[in-house]
């Protein structure tokens, strides 16, 4: 901590496979968890803790009838919740240790309406030494805890965001298939080819895997909040990741002159891109200018995309430029008006080196 100062705030998101066993709460991880966060704020920090594993543990709880429809996973968060955190709360109250349970959603981070609130009773939370546990109110919606974690992170100001996973960081290649696989320690910053480094997405009960990771990356990162994607059975993980040890992957805070907007940042990098846009040659020149990205700049590539998908611009050399959520399907774009803003400046993110 610096002296002086605040004391430094780190987010902390756990995954359900490092959770949850059989459908219960692992005692032995939870104890290691909660042995972590109380060391933490025995370095002066102020943890958050950003948690999956309400739906594992309500779905085997579900009646028969619950399980069916599109609303199963939704009903099993809400049947979950109550379970995780009383799960929390006792590990951390046999610490001394107080959890504050937190239910948000990203537009409870990021929309005009909430996200003053939702900060201050977080930032109160911390004042006032409780541990915020905090979960995706997946009975809303359910998304992925990885990018609210991001958003956390940025809209406190955190020193670091830590993502634990099932896979020690970042691979130059898939290490539950090749056993020579090396670790990557540190990135500079997130790119494109850093995401194709990390190959598909790990399997596991959770929403998350490693692309929802390096969502969560992306959007951390860009608004100047390090990040530490690794394993969660590590020893000591959380508390190394944290000093700055090295353990998994660090991403560094990419550089700015100017951060984004938590709401931008969040619609256009919360999920990965589902297709590519060929722009012309003047692409980088608008994409720099900040405007809109119309018709008359952009072709489809052979990737199909529905209006709201993300999708990624590219150069005419190929470089990928510019990343956000797209007004039209692709299908629209042949024969659509010149001026039909594709990607509305507010959708998305520059990813053009400062």
């Amino acid at each position: 901590m610096h002296s002086g100062m605040r004391p430094e705030r780190v987010v902390i998101k756990i995954g359900t496979s490092s959770l949850i066993s059989a459908g219960e709460p692992d005692p032995a991880k939870l104890s290691a968890l909660a042995d972590a966060l109380l060391r933490l704020r025995n370095d002066g920090r102020q943890p958050v803790l950003v948690a999956s594993g309400a739906i594992a543990l309500g779905a085997a709880r579900l009646p028969p009838e619950g399980r069916l429809g599109g609303a199963a996973r939704q009903l099993a968060a809400a049947v979950g919740q109550g379970l995780l955190f009383e799960s929390f709360r006792h590990s951390l109250e046999q610490r001394c240790l107080t959890a504050a349970q937190v239910l948000l959603t990203p537009v409870d981070v990021t929309g005009p309406e909430h996200h003053d609130s939702t900060r201050a009773v977080l930032e109160s939370c911390l004042d006032t030494g409780l541990v915020p546990v905090v979960n995706e109110n997946d009975t809303v919606m359910v998304r992925n805890n990885d990018v609210l974690a991001a958003l956390l992170a940025a809209a406190l100001g955190a020193e670091r965001l830590v993502l634990l996973t099932d896979v020690p960081g970042l691979y130059e290649s898939d290490p539950r298939r090749d056993a020579n696989a090396r670790r990557i320690p540190e990135v500079r910053a997130m790119t494109p080819e850093i995401e194709r480094l990390a190959g598909a997405a790990a399997r596991g009960p959770g929403t998350g895997g490693m692309q929802a990771k390096l969502c969560a990356a992306w959007i951390a990162t860009l608004a100047g909040v390090p990040t530490v994607i690794a394993g969660a059975d590590a020893e000591d993980a959380v508390v190394r990741a944290v000093r700055g040890e090295d353990i998994g992957t660090l991403v560094h805070a990419r550089a700015r002159d100017k951060q984004p907007g938590l709401r931008r940042l969040w619609r256009a990098l919360s999920a990965p891109p589902a297709a590519r846009l060929h722009g012309g040659p003047d692409t980088r020149r608008l994409v720099a200018d900040g405007g809109p990205l119309t018709a008359r700049h952009l072709r489809p590539g052979a990737e199909p995309f529905e209006a709201d998908d993300v999708v990624d611009v590219l150069d005419p050399d190929g470089r990928v430029v510019a990343r956000g959520r797209t007004r039209v399907a692709s299908a629209a774009l042949p024969g659509a008006a010149p001026d039909l803003s594709v990607l509305h400046h507010t959708e998305y993110i520059s990813l053009l080196e400062e």
